[in-house]
């Protein structure tokens, strides 16, 4: 009976040997026929498997297991039902599995045919690349390795081409081209021009004057505080000499400078044409009238007697008394203690100058000077002087002729000719004391001593040009 017969043959209950022995024989057949034959065979058609197999599956036990000898059930044994097992093993099962997996690849097949005739019919674009297998194609590719060096390697070499040390980038200062770029000094108004002092509106010290006012402060501060209203400050005009040669000190500076050598002296002394023009010259600026009232002139006449005073196992003791020529009186009794000097050489000018710090200590009344009036005196000067006073500088200039004469000594009184400035002591203590909470007062006191020092030196320099043809005179 064929196939189809049966499919059209009434269907009929199954009798216990069909349940028994159906499982048996048709997998003796199964097992016969080829593997692709079945597969095509289930693959044929839905319906013609559900119709020839679907009595099967839904009459399928598994009492098939205890089968007895001759053929029969045996009912005395335990029987166990596997569900699962059951359910997995069935042909239906299998077949729906095996036609899943045949849709499956057919649909991957129609997938690649359909994407093979997309690239025949049309070019592949270019962001195409980016696709995942073409990145992995392009990666194992050597043409495509060469091609990324190629690349590297010209990208590295226009770097070099165009790039410079990082010190090149900015060109330092030093190196640069000046440029003016700023014209605020085009726009002064030249009509109406001012100008400070400096961008402070203050005139800082040189370092000279800074040298002389510490100077002068160091020194004041050594001296008891019982002592200081008796300093005297002054300052003489002269040529420093050499201790070892005749001649006026050389040292290689250009401009004034303080002069730290001991191995010299300076005696204060000033040619006569320029001390008689020197003394005309103030005389001439105390009588303008713009100066009316800043400058007070004195004129005296003393002599000034020198007595050492002290034995041999004590300090001596300088005393000088000074008489006035025209009345006959002492005038100062004094005891005058060198304390420091300091010596400014001036190589552009005809004289130095020496500024000194020394104390008038006054003789006590127990040594009046009648108890001197019968010792002979050391030394006598002379002195035939013009005082200047200009108290708005607190400076007084004294303009001296003096005639030295030694005792002991049968030779001529020596005249020498001497240009002294004193500053006023009470100023420049106050100046001093408040230095600790304005110390501008005490700098202004002494650069104001010291600019006038310079008026003079510069005069006086000026003069002996023109005295003596334009040469600087020496001594």
């Amino acid at each position: 009976m064929t196939t189809e017969q049966q499919r059209l043959q009434t269907k009929r209950a199954l009798s216990l040997e069909d349940l028994v022995n159906h499982d048996e024989s048709d997998g003796k057949r199964r097992a016969t026929e080829p593997e692709a034959q079945q597969a095509e065979e289930f693959n044929d058609s839905d319906d013609s498997n559900s119709s020839r197999l679907g009595p099967l599956m839904d009459d399928e036990t598994d009492t098939d297991d205890e089968v007895g000898e001759n053929g029969g059930v045996n009912f005395n044994t335990e029987m166990t039902f596997d569900y699962d097992k059951q359910d997995r093993d069935s042909p239906k099962k299998k077949n729906d599995s095996m036609a899943a997996k045949r849709k499956e690849a057919e649909a991957n097949e129609g997938a690649k045919a359909s994407l093979k005739d997309q690239k025949e019919a049309s070019p592949e674009p270019k962001h195409a690349a980016s696709s995942v297998n073409t990145i992995f194609d392009e990666k194992a590719s050597l043409q495509s390795k060469k091609n990324n060096l190629r690349k590297d390697l010209r990208i590295l070499n226009e770097i070099a081409a165009t790039s410079k040390p990082n010190k090149y980038k900015n060109v330092p200062i030093w190196a640069q081209k000046w440029k003016p770029t700023i014209k605020a000094l085009q726009n002064i108004d030249k009509k109406d021009f001012k100008i400070d002092n400096s961008f402070l509106n203050i005139i800082p010290d040189d370092d000279l004057t800074k040298s002389v006012q510490d100077w002068v402060y160091a020194t004041i501060y050594s001296i008891s505080p019982d002592l200081r209203p008796l300093i005297e400050m002054e300052m003489k005009f002269g040529v420093i000499m050499d201790r070892k040669t005749p001649d006026r000190i050389n040292p290689p500076v250009s401009s004034q400078a303080v002069y730290t050598e001991l191995d010299a002296h300076m005696t204060p002394n000033i040619e006569q044409p320029v001390f008689e023009e020197l003394k005309k010259y103030l005389r001439g600026i105390s009588e303008v009238n713009e100066n009316s009232g800043k400058f007070s002139i004195i004129e005296s006449q003393t002599r000034d007697s020198l007595y050492r005073v002290g034995v041999a196992t004590q300090r001596p003791r300088f005393l000088r008394m000074s008489t006035d020529m025209n009345t006959g009186r002492v005038a100062q009794f004094i005891e005058k203690r060198k304390i420091a000097h300091l010596l400014l050489f001036s190589p552009k000018d005809s004289y130095d100058v020496k500024v000194s710090i020394n104390l008038e200590i006054p003789v006590p009344e127990t040594e009046p000077p009648e108890k001197y009036k019968d010792q002979t005196p050391m030394s006598e000067r002379l002195k035939q002087r013009v005082s200047f006073i200009h108290n708005d500088s607190c400076t007084r200039i004294d303009v001296t002729k003096v005639s030295n004469q030694s005792n002991g000594r049968n030779s001529a009184p020596e005249v020498t000719h001497e240009i002294e400035l004193e500053i006023n002591t009470p100023a420049l203590l106050s100046a001093f004391d408040d230095i600790a909470t304005d110390s501008k007062v005490y700098a202004s006191v002494i650069r104001t001593f010291l600019n006038n020092g310079t008026l003079i030196r510069r005069r006086l320099t000026s003069l002996s040009y023109d005295l003596f043809e334009g040469q600087k005179k020496g001594m």
